[in-house]
Order: C-alpha cells, then structure tokens, then sequence
C-alpha cells in the first residue's frame, strides 16, 4: 500500500504505550480516528496530476448513475454475498490464541467483527440516532467469514503507511477478485487502520474522488483493509478502548474499501458526492458517548450533522446509518471496479460441486485457477507430473502458479475441498 498512486485510507486508533497512570478516558483522547488528509496530501504532493485524475474519475461515476439510477436501485434489491479472508498476522512464540495485548485474537473476536460488518450493512445495529428511521438503508451487502489464516512474524508492530504492504507480504492476499483480505494486527504511530480505495474504469456521479489508473500489479497484492487487532470485532478482552469497542473501524474502513469518502469531504464543508448526507463542516472527532447533536454553517444554512454515519469519525456506540445515496455508490463501484465486478460476479456463482477451470491451457508462464467451492469452502491444491510424482504441495486456495521451471509436458491439477476431489490436466509448453 506504499503505492503513491493508491490512496491511502487509514483510520483510527490509540498510542499503545502510554503511562500506567493515564486513564482509559484520558487514553480515549488520544485515539486518532483517520490520517487519510495527511497521507492524502503526500500523494498528491507526489504526483500533483492526481488530483485531475480524481476529478475525472468522479465525473465518470456520477455519469454512470444518472445513465443508470432505474437500474442500479433494482441491482440494489439483490443481496451480495462478499467472501472475506481475515490474515491474523502476530508476534505469539507459543501461538497462544485470544487474550489481553494478545495480536492472535481468538476465532470469536473475528465471527464478532463478520456479525458487526453485516449488521451495520443490513441496517440492523439496534442503535436509533436522530437519522437512523429517515435515511439509514439497507446496503444490500453481506459478508461470509471463509477462512482465517494465522501467520507468525517476530516485528511487534506494524506502520500502516510505510510497512502495509509488508504485512501483505507476511501473509500473502487470496485473490483480491475473490476475496476482502483484512489484515488484522498490532499498529504504530497511533493508527486504526488503513483501507485500499477500489480503482474504477469508468467516473459517473457516485465513482467521484475514485481514480481510473493505478500500479494494478502492486495494487492487486495489497488491495483490501488493514486494522489493528485492539479495534477489531466487539466484546472481547484485546479491545482496549470505550470509544471504538463495536467493531465500527472496520464497518467505516470496509465502507472506503467499497468506495465511500468521509462525510465531510476531506475539507471544511466538503462533499462526499451523496446529497442525502446533511453538509458537514468537519468530522466529529470526540469523545462524546451520548451522541449529542452537532450542527454545521456551510453555504450559508445550519444543519444537524449525521454523527450516525458510519463515514463519520463518531465513537462506535453513536453510529448507525449508511443512506440511500451511499447505497447507489457502493453498487456503481461494484460495477465499475475491475476487482470489485469480479467479485461481484462470482459471488452469484452457487455450486454444490467443486468446479475447476484452469487458463491458459497450454501454458508458458503463469497458470491461473478459478476454484468455485459449496458455500466457499477453503480448498488445497496439489499438482503431479505424468509419473504421478508431486511436483508442488499441498497448498489452501492456490490460485495461480509460476510454472516456467516446469519442464514441458502432462500435468495434473488436483483441488480437494471437504470430501470432493476434481483434478484437471494441464499441458506446459
């Protein structure tokens, strides 16, 4: 995620270090929910031409859904099913799971984080705000916990603007076409988190603010939602603060990840490209827990800011809208995200068989695999030569493979998943 052309989005979190003597309140004022305006003004300080690509893109995508309004609010209906991949990347010699100040977090607090995230997009957090019965919606978007990958490293921690894509190295990403990858561990410099923006093909009127170019190689390695594991998920002994214990970063990092931008835009009554979001003169950054109203002056008019929003910076406990017009952006992303498409795409593909389909077949260099399991059941690969030896092991969810010290000939892919097994046959030239 070091990529100066990917924007960066990184939210919230709490100095790990401080004093014994520093309550959890006092601690509480510490927390810092986003530091995308900085990183973004360094990007932009990089690459100054970025800032036309951006108004390009967002040009493009509110294009798209005035063209498509009628078609998007039908698609919007449908239910989307997004498969996530949680990396859990810790420094337990012993791989002791779960505790306090323990990065290996336990199954629970991970199924407690899916349980938030498709509460949050169904409408169904329970908490009624001053927004909640007007505008809040149902995104129309779920999420399905499909494996959980554990991967021991001895660093402490982590930077999420200089080291994100080393901790993607640590655990490498399922395919990003496929899969949200959240990484999940223990972050510096006072950081939540950090969430990769999708990149779009086409700018319409709710893709604004998006990019339509990108390094796709580094980007597709990277591309998914980094938290620190102390604001991961809800009641669970490695929270540490009384401000984001409802697994609310990651609902707001996810909700950029699918291409969404702080309700206040970034500046002093900015936008967000969503007109049923009240104009916002800046986040609401506090340590308010009784979600008191906050009120702007933009353009001449007094609103009632949307504190709810998830988009917003509000502790955990006051947030609980996304609306209608954050629901149409969400959908033209997913339709006009190369990745996010693709999800999308296989995400309506049901199959109570192991489907295989291998390409390209004959193959020089690289062999690429798509895998469609019963309700996305994890799958190991192996592969053999004609002599029936084993030639690559058993690995979980390979999708492609480097084949070019192969030596030419027959080869058989072998996918096992539950108690099916489908093997292919490939040909390396």
């Amino acid at each position: 995620m070091k990529n100066p052309k990917i924007r960066l989005l990184l939210a919230c979190l709490m100095l790990y270090g401080i004093l014994p003597a520093v309550t959890a309140q006092d601690a509480d004022t510490l927390l810092k929910r986003c530091a995308s305006v900085e990183t973004d003004a360094a990007n932009l300080a990089r690459i100054p031409s970025l800032q036309q690509v951006r108004t390009t893109s967002e040009a493009a995508i509110q294009d798209y859904i005035r063209a498509n309004r009628s078609q998007l609010r039908t698609a919007a209906d449908e239910i989307i099913t997004i498969p996530v991949v949680v990396h859990v990347v810790h420094n337990q010699l012993n791989n002791k799971v779960g505790g306090v100040g323990n990065s290996n977090i336990s199954d629970g607090q991970i199924q407690s984080q899916i349980d938030v995230l498709n509460e949050d997009y169904g409408n169904m957090s329970g908490y009624k705000g001053f927004y909640t019965d007007s505008l809040g919606v149902d995104t129309g978007i779920r999420f399905k916990l499909v494996t959980i990958v554990r991967t021991y490293n001895e660093q402490a921690q982590f930077n999420p603007i200089t080291e994100a894509d080393d901790v993607a190295e640590i655990s490498p990403a399922w395919f990003t076409n496929r899969y949200l990858n959240i990484w999940v561990t223990r972050l510096a410099d006072r950081y939540l988190g950090t969430s990769q923006f999708p990149v779009v093909t086409d700018i319409t009127t709710r893709t604004q603010g998006l990019m339509t170019t990108e390094a796709e190689e580094q980007a597709a390695l990277t591309d998914g939602v980094l938290i620190d594991f102390r604001y991961f998920g809800r009641n669970s002994p490695a929270i540490t603060t009384s401000l984001y214990n409802l697994g609310r970063t990651t609902t707001h990092e996810v909700g950029h990840w699918l291409g969404l931008i702080h309700i206040w835009g970034d500046q002093n009554c900015g936008t967000d490209y969503c007109e049923d979001t009240p104009t916002a003169f800046t986040k609401n950054e506090t340590t308010d827990t009784s979600c008191e109203p906050v009120f702007s002056q933009c353009r001449g008019r007094v609103t009632r800011n949307m504190i709810e929003n998830y988009m917003d910076y509000s502790p955990d406990g006051c947030m609980s809208v996304f609306t209608n017009d954050q629901k149409e952006r969400i959908h033209a992303v997913l339709a006009l995200s190369p990745r996010r498409a693709k999800m999308v795409e296989f995400s309506r593909i049901t199959t109570e068989n192991v489907v295989v389909e291998l390409f390209p077949n004959p193959v020089h260099e690289y062999l690429t695999s798509n895998v469609f399991t019963p309700g996305y059941e994890p799958f190991t690969v192996s592969i053999y030569n004609q002599k029936g030896q084993k030639v690559a092991s058993d690995v979980v969810n390979r999708t492609y493979v480097n084949v070019r010290n192969f030596p030419a000939g027959v080869y058989f892919y072998k996918v096992t998943s539950g108690n099916q097994t489908v093997t292919k046959r490939f040909v390396v030239q």
